[in-house]
């Protein structure tokens, strides 16, 4: 490994926070990557890390050295993408990172067609619903169903991601229809609920004020996929996105719930990439494909 390399390496293993996390970013041994800075601090003859058996920290010679890593780190980043751009085919590797359930539905399709149009790209699709560090997990781009909160990255809507509340008839008939918000105290709801986030109540609007109701959340589950199977088998209440539940709507196994109600979107679905001068051709390509997808998709812009 050469001196610029370790030095990405560096780099990679400060933003991570441990040797452990870099090696499993990487895909290699830890003591690979322990030796690799060794041999870094022996190169510049400087202590950059104080080591011990639960954390890592900078020296001040570390912080120094960890700003050049850093920026020859994006300037190496920045070329790639400027010789990308300049290349005629489309070909590499594209990396997505998308939220489960909308990634099953939505970009699938997308990819399908994208991989028989450009047959030397070669396509890595990580469905998962956790946060993604777009940068240090070296993913393209990523779909997420949250505001933007990372200047570092561009962020493009999608979609409103609209929200109705629906249950199975079988539910309905059993345990009736609300007629007003008031009469959803009596029933029972499928709620979401993640590592980081319960959803124990929710927002609507009221002419032009925000009201909330609170959930009785008798079934929780951390997947929208189950939330759908579940509300389908008559466990309760739901609320979920269009782009969810148009098929359930449309063949009947889920019906509108107080259709009047204009409930509060949880977040637009945004299409995300790490800001940059140059941005490859996969990429873009990727993007143009997703808005034009779901422009011609009813249930998405519903």
């Amino acid at each position: 490994m050469d001196i610029a390399s370790r030095l990405i390496l560096f780099a990679d293993v400060i933003d991570c926070g441990s040797f452990s996390k870099a090696a499993q970013r990487r895909d290699v041994n830890r003591s690979l990557i322990s030796k690799q800075i060794a041999k870094l601090e022996e190169h510049f003859e400087l202590r950059l890390l104080n080591r011990t058996t639960r954390s890592l920290s900078l020296t001040d010679a570390g912080r120094a050295i960890y700003q050049h890593a850093s920026a020859l780190r994006d300037q190496l980043r920045e070329t790639g993408a400027l010789a990308e751009s300049l290349r005629e085919d489309i070909s590499g590797e594209l990396r997505i990172s998308s939220t489960s359930h909308f990634g099953r539905l939505h970009v699938l399709p997308v990819l399908t067609s994208l991989a028989e149009d450009y047959p030397a790209l070669t396509i890595d699709l990580r469905l998962e619903d956790r946060y993604v560090d777009l940068v240090g997990e070296r993913f393209d781009v990523a779909i997420r169903i949250t505001e933007p909160d990372d200047s570092s990255l561009i962020a493009r809507k999608l979609a409103d991601n609209p929200f109705f509340m629906v249950a199975s008839p079988a539910y309905l008939k059993k345990k009736g229809r609300p007629e007003t918000v008031a009469d959803l105290a009596e029933h029972r709801f499928i709620i979401y609920a993640g590592d980081n986030v319960t959803v124990n109540s929710w927002a609507y609007y009221d002419d032009l004020e925000v009201k909330t109701f609170a959930i009785n959340g008798y079934l929780k589950v951390n997947d929208g996929d189950g939330l759908l199977k579940a509300a389908q088998a008559g466990m309760g209440l739901a609320m979920l996105p269009t782009f969810l539940i148009c098929d359930a709507i449309k063949n009947k196994s889920l019906v509108r719930v107080l259709p009047d109600l204009k409930l509060k979107p949880y977040s637009p679905i945004y299409i995300m990439y790490p800001s940059r001068s140059h941005i490859p051709k996969k990429i873009r390509l990727f993007i143009d494909r997703m808005l034009d997808y779901i422009e011609q998709d009813e249930c998405i812009k519903s």
